[in-house]
């Protein structure tokens, strides 16, 4: 090669990308998306091995809608392994994305509108509530599918030999469940036994493949502060995420387990919660949950969440 040459690589592409920090408001905390623009015309295989290159644990890709009658946008997400019919987190990424790219002003300044978004689990609404005049700061709300849950008999060995805690850990009168995500919603009695979860991923691998259970949502209502009605960890070795910061879409179903078993009451046929998510020592987020309720059972759900940029570039090369 000749010394003095002006090496360039060639721009194959050009699709612009952001990851964002969801569920927090200040950057590096929260749980990161990459999201892809446009990514209109890119192969399912394409999008799986860039998800897997971005190594985080959803990369929302974001293509025109298949019936612009039915949707305005379609989103698709991907972990480093498998696509996800569902993710809170790598939405309201993806949403606020386009957002600062200048799309959809109206919806951005918080007066009014939603956005339908076409995906896997149909079609989702989101909308924004301006925290301060002009729309500087916002939670962005998500519509979620309606929760569904089921009783789920837990063995012994999940807590013994997967959590690595003992049975007597788990709160009284707050049994485990499993949503239509597949994950199961357990409680423990303190605080400090959550933070102090050191699981052995590949048995909970084992397990979870063979019970059919994607993730392990693990929450306690021992709350280090009023205004927080739970803090939670959650945990999907199985889809090749050990332990997830900030979990938006398992936060419908827990709300409608907390409504469920009377640890959230519903007053004028709303139920509400904030709820706490974090790795030890790492990354955590605030998950803003509100619901209809209609009896004790929780009939629709929205989950809420400020969102930061921190990065922006290009794809230089495709799979």
């Amino acid at each position: 090669m000749q010394r003095g040459t002006d090496q360039r690589i060639e721009k194959v592409s050009g699709r612009a990308y952001t990851v964002v920090d969801a569920f927090t408001s200040r950057a590096f905390e929260g749980n990161p998306a990459a999201v892809i623009l446009d990514a209109a015309g890119m192969s399912d295989a394409a999008m799986q091995r860039i998800a897997a290159e971005f190594n985080l644990s959803e990369t929302t890709f974001i293509l025109p809608p298949d019936d612009p009658a039915a949707a305005d946008v379609r989103f698709r997400w991907f972990t480093p392994a498998v696509e996800a019919t569902m993710c809170g987190h790598a939405t309201i990424a993806g949403v606020h994305a386009l957002l600062e790219a200048g799309m959809y002003a109206r919806l951005a300044q918080g007066d009014g509108g939603v956005l339908r978004i076409q995906t896997l689990s149909g079609v989702l609404e989101t909308a924004v509530e301006a925290l301060r005049p002009g729309g500087e700061g916002r939670i962005l709300w998500l519509e979620l599918p309606a929760p569904r849950l089921e009783a789920f008999a837990l063995p012994d060995r999940w807590l013994t030999e997967g959590l690595r805690i003992g049975v007597d850990e788990l709160a009284d009168g707050l049994p485990p469940m499993r949503t239509q995500e597949r994950d199961v919603i357990l409680f423990v009695k303190r605080f400090t036994t959550l933070q102090d979860l050191r699981p052995d991923f590949a048995r909970l691998v084992e397990l979870g493949r063979a019970a059919g259970v994607r993730g392990l949502h693990v929450g306690t209502t021992n709350t280090l502060s009023s205004s927080i009605h739970v803090h939670t960890r959650f945990f999907a070795p199985a889809v090749g995420i050990h332990e997830d910061p900030v979990t938006g879409s398992a936060h419908g179903p827990l709300l409608a387990y907390l409504v469920a078993h009377g640890r959230v009451e519903g007053r004028e046929g709303l139920a509400a919660a904030q709820c706490a998510q974090g790795i030890p020592g790492g990354r955590s987020g605030l998950v803003r949950v509100l619901g209809r309720v209609e009896g004790s059972r929780l009939v629709s759900v929205q989950i809420g969440g400020e969102a930061v940029s921190v990065m922006h570039g290009e794809l230089h090369r495709e799979p």
